[in-house]
């Protein structure tokens, strides 16, 4: 609605020269209609505009908490997952180990090492492409070396993979009295007709 409409098309109460009737002459009312009527349909148009634009904003509102809800994975499994990741911690069971994968390979030979104390044991799980300079490849080096260690010594393994074939082991020896001596080597293992076996064994 443009500023001129809204002027008032009625003259002024007193005065005959705007009006054009004497003072005491009462003056026609006919005017005032049209001039509420198009106030009253504005206001009652904005009371609408204001209430559909509360409703819509409602909705929307309501929507999008939905769709954030809808779309917000669940974090329970994944902090229960990296939390027994987390605690899972060494592996103190001297598992017996084996030579379908190169973590069992490495826990294999820490077995024959520690519970059967056993160099030809130990020895059947090194590669034979293994460097034959290294003290590990000869039999009499490893009983040599297991003769040093307690009968009743126990151990715990912490094995890391690197990337494939390499990881990071951790032992830490332990007995009556505890905790006791630590090791970290990096081990390479390899697979030679369908069984892995060690090819190095470095300190890290």
């Amino acid at each position: 609605m443009s500023r001129r409409s809204m002027a008032s098309p009625i003259a002024p109460a007193t005065g005959p020269a705007r009006s054009g009737l004497p003072s005491g002459t009462p003056r026609s009312t006919t005017g005032r209609p049209r001039l509420r009527r198009p106030r009253l349909l504005f206001a009652v148009i904005a009371a609408v505009a204001l209430l559909t634009g509360a409703l819509v904003a409602a909705l929307s509102g309501s929507d999008s908490s939905t769709t954030e809800s809808a779309g917000t994975p669940p974090t329970t499994t994944l902090s229960a997952t990296a939390t027994t990741a987390a605690t899972a911690g060494p592996d103190c069971s001297m598992p017996r180990g084996d030579q379908d994968s190169g973590t069992g390979a490495i826990a294999a030979f820490e077995h024959a090492y520690y519970v059967q104390r056993s160099g030809a044991a130990a020895h059947a799980l090194i590669s034979p492409e293994a460097p034959s300079t290294a003290p590990f490849t000869v039999v009499a080096n490893l009983d040599a070396g297991i003769a040093t260690v307690a009968a009743d010594t126990t151990y715990c393994l912490d094995i890391d993979p690197l990337r494939p074939g390499v990881f990071t082991l951790t032992l830490t020896e332990g007995g009556p009295a505890g905790p006791g001596v630590q090791y970290r080597q990096r081990i390479t293992t390899t697979e030679v007709d369908g069984r892995h076996v060690i090819a190095s064994i470095d300190d890290a």
